[in-house]
């Protein structure tokens, strides 16, 4: 397998050329929250950059090949990155989060966005260079559980679609990435996605009920005054759905409350509006069921790099804004610790205690 180096190099200054290192081995520090809400996604891209590497070239500096090395730059990319990387700790452009031999998991619009813009590994013509084509450059190994336990008929997929859906994604990822390693793509793959389907579908139905009901309440910005009324009765109607008032779904619907009303990525997340249908409350529980099971694989195998790629800011964002952390197996369950400062802004102790009671 080809090495992936990291080059990074100063701006000439007075004529006199910028130092340059080239690092091998790379770990990218995640980004956090208030750089993915500031980034210009479908622009070429600027971010700052932090992270470690080893050694493997130099120019103008008293280092030697094989050290360990801290880098800190910007980012100035000729690319785009439409879709977003996410990992434990934040988010990455796609391709820098996969770096490290991780495993890849896109949803839906993601491997759209590689179908309609690789063939045989070759970007087509007429693309803007993305990050996400640069997964053509090696051998990524990619697991289709997103794709295929999303559906596309904004309900729980049934077995015989299941199967379709699973075609289809190899096909697609196929013709992008000839030189792709799918993983549990077999019919263990198979089976588990059924497993997950059953095991989730129940929770499901109540979620969506739920959002049905508090969509009412929350598809027109919440005035502040208004504010605590509409949290308890959120916290009410959770409850009377049997929907842990500690779930994903209920903190990212008391977000839709609290956070600042222009551009809510919760509220975005579990798309409420004025036409609201068991459709897209699916929909937003498939993103949630998605960051659920990315939570679950942490815990299940803490040592495995694994990224869900999406092509969705909203949801990049609410993943950022928990800050998931301490992922870990508690008996028969899965367990992690979040920080949702930037979802739940100014919450009383009391509102706290009122969400984390569902624990």
């Amino acid at each position: 397998m080809a090495e992936n180096v990291l080059k990074v190099r100063e701006l000439d200054t007075d004529g006199i050329p910028g130092r340059e290192i080239s690092l091998t081995d790379i770990d990218f520090t995640p980004l956090d929250y208030e750089t993915l809400r500031n980034a210009k996604l479908h622009q070429r891209l600027e971010i700052p950059l932090r992270g470690r590497g080893r050694m493997h070239a130099s120019v103008g500096l008293d280092i030697d090949e094989g050290e360990n090395a801290t880098f800190s730059t910007i980012l100035a990319s000729k690319f785009t990155s439409k879709s977003i990387g996410l990992v434990k700790g934040g988010w990455l452009p796609s391709a820098l989060a996969s770096i490290g031999n991780a495993v890849v998991l896109p949803d839906r619009c993601v491997v759209a966005q590689l179908n309609s813009r690789l063939k045989n590994g070759a970007t087509k013509n007429g693309s803007d260079p993305d990050f996400i084509d640069l997964f053509a450059d090696g051998p990524v190994r990619i697991n289709p559980l997103l794709f295929v336990l999303e559906g596309d008929g904004g309900k729980n997929p049934t077995t015989d679609i299941v199967g379709k859906n699973l075609a289809e994604a190899v096909s697609k990822l196929r013709s992008a990435l000839p030189h792709c390693e799918i993983v549990a793509a077999d019919e263990e793959g198979l089976k588990g996605v059924l497993g997950l389907i059953e095991d989730t579908r129940a929770g499901m139905e109540r979620k969506q009920a739920f959002l049905l009901e508090v969509n009412q309440k929350l598809k027109s910005p919440v005035s502040r005054k208004l504010r605590g009324e509409i949290w308890d009765q959120v916290i009410c109607a959770a409850k009377n759905h049997a929907v842990p008032t500690s779930s994903l779904v209920v903190l990212a619907a008391l977000s839709s409350i609290v956070a600042p009303q222009g551009r809510n990525p919760a509220k975005g997340l579990l798309k409420f509006g004025e036409k609201y249908s068991s459709k897209d409350a699916y929909n937003g529980l498939a993103d949630i069921r998605a960051l659920e099971l990315l939570m679950a694989l942490y815990c299940l195998f803490p040592d495995q790099r694994l990224m869900l790629c999406t092509a969705d800011k909203d949801m990049a964002l609410f993943w950022v804004g928990i800050d998931a952390s301490n992922f870990r197996i508690q008996g028969s369950h899965f367990g992690f610790d979040i920080k949702p400062t930037h979802l739940l802004p100014n919450v009383s102790d009391i509102q706290w205690s009122g969400f984390i009671a569902g624990s």
